[in-house]
């Protein structure tokens, strides 16, 4: 079964390539690219990880054909949108949001993560090892840990419902605004806030590693987006050639890095195998457990849009309106983290997305909500592509890092992630044009919503 789930995997994601030529990098082709290279390791069975069973490959194998029949939604309909006519890219800047909320927003960011990187550094110096500091960090509200025992419950609303999501535009509207040269000089401040958030967050984080990789990603993905011939044909593309070669050495030295720092020296390489070899391993591994949970019937899959408000009533002692079932589907998300062993050592985290799918409702929902998700991608990429500007590729990068982190979890589980997008929706709307009708880059290069 896992050479079989290997090799479908392994067309799928020859498919989605052939249907996506000539378009930006496909948040579809890097589904299956991420897939391929997971089964692919995790049939080499290398370091003692255990070899996961024929049903967790199984439903990796119904979630990647349901994804793909969800995103034949957006193959189709995109040939006859067609791409954008216009190479005029001084029509972004006048989509352009008003930055100065945002600027604001990012500084009270810093704020907060120089107050974390205080008590990081502390207690490193006092010889907490990092990876203990990073475990309290990612700590639930109300833990007993030096990272997070000194807050206020305001304090910690404020840091989930505004800081957390507002952290996560800051990569994407800073390579936005790198590379879009009508606005690069303009907000070229924005590029250095976006660095000292990005070191500031990740000491903060205990030395997590995905900041980074999404940080370089979204520059990589600005940077393909406007190389695209079809599209900017006037983006000179040789003089960022260098500068972006520079940037992934070094995000690839600073991995390493937090890596050895993390875990040891040397480890980098068995690290990274057993980091991408593990989903498979570890959804096997819980499949008995999970079997025996009541279908929750999406409330897992959609925590992060209703969580809030039920722990806000558990905040206010109105536990009368919180649901048994709630504290059911929270306990599941926290068994998400719970280290198991995995053959090489212990693991967590990395359950993906068919743990969530499976508990709210067995084989069905695995189908349902994967088709779900594959049309939710292929939608926003549409957007994305149909009418390029600083929001809708926010909304492309916030999608490619769902994506990416399908080797862990559904990322509609996370409150954060929700928000997100919200935030996007609401601080990078256009600011409204001097003149009465504002060109906007739109499916045939003139017209369209000048609210996009």
């Amino acid at each position: 079964m896992d050479k079989l789930t290997f090799a479908i995997c392994g067309v799928l994601f020859l498919i989605s390539v052939m249907t996506s030529r000539k378009r930006p990098l496909s948040p579809i082709v890097f589904f299956y690219a991420l897939w391929t290279f997971i089964l692919f390791l995790s049939v080499l069975n290398l370091y003692d990880i255990y070899k996961p069973s024929d049903e967790a490959y199984l439903l990796i194998l119904l979630m990647l054909l349901f994804f793909y029949i969800g995103s034949l939604n957006s193959f189709f309909t995109i040939k006859k949108v067609g791409l954008p006519k216009t190479n005029e890219i001084s029509a972004l800047a006048q989509n352009e949001p008003n930055f100065r909320l945002f600027y604001f927003l990012t500084i009270f960011a810093i704020v907060f993560a120089l107050i974390d990187c205080v008590i990081v550094i502390k207690l490193f110096l006092g010889g907490v090892p990092m990876w203990q500091i990073r475990n309290w960090g990612l700590a639930a509200f109300g833990a007993e840990n030096p990272m997070v025992e000194g807050r206020s419950f305001l304090e910690e609303i404020f840091r989930s419902l505004m800081i957390a999501p507002f952290r996560a535009l800051i990569p994407p509207v800073a390579a936005f605004s790198f590379f879009n040269p009508e606005s690069k000089n303009k907000h070229r401040p924005l590029l250095i806030l976006s660095l000292v958030s990005l070191l500031l967050s990740t000491v903060a984080g205990g030395g997590g590693r995905l900041g980074y990789i999404n940080y370089f990603g979204c520059f990589l993905l600005a940077f393909l987006a406007f190389s695209n011939k079809s599209i900017f044909r006037n983006f000179n593309a040789k003089k960022y050639k260098k500068y972006v070669l520079l940037v992934l050495i070094f995000g690839v030295v600073v991995v390493v890095l937090f890596t050895n720092i993390r875990t040891g020296a040397g480890n980098f390489i068995r690290q990274t195998y057993t980091y991408f070899a593990l989903p498979p391993t570890l959804l096997s591994i819980w499949l008995p457990e999970i079997k025996t949970v009541q279908p929750l019937f999406g409330l897992l899959t959609f925590f992060g849009l209703h969580s809030y408000f039920f722990r806000g009533f558990q905040a206010l002692h109105l536990d009368f309106l919180v649901p048994e079932v709630y504290q059911v589907t929270f306990d599941q998300v926290l068994n998400a983290e719970v280290f198991r062993n995995t053959g090489y050592g212990v693991g967590n985290a990395f359950v993906t997305p068919v743990y969530y799918f499976f508990i709210d409702g067995g084989y069905l929902f695995v189908c349902i909500a994967s088709m779900f998700f594959g049309i939710c991608v292929a939608r926003f990429f549409k957007r994305f592509i149909v009418k390029i500007n600083i929001k809708t590729f926010t909304y492309y990068a916030l999608v490619m890092f769902g994506v990416l982190l399908s080797m862990m979890r559904i990322q509609t589980c996370i409150p954060a992630y929700w928000i997100s997008f919200l935030f996007a929706s609401i601080l990078l709307r256009p600011k409204r044009p001097k003149f009465k009708h504002a060109p906007a880059l739109s499916a045939h290069g003139n017209g369209g919503n000048r609210n996009e």
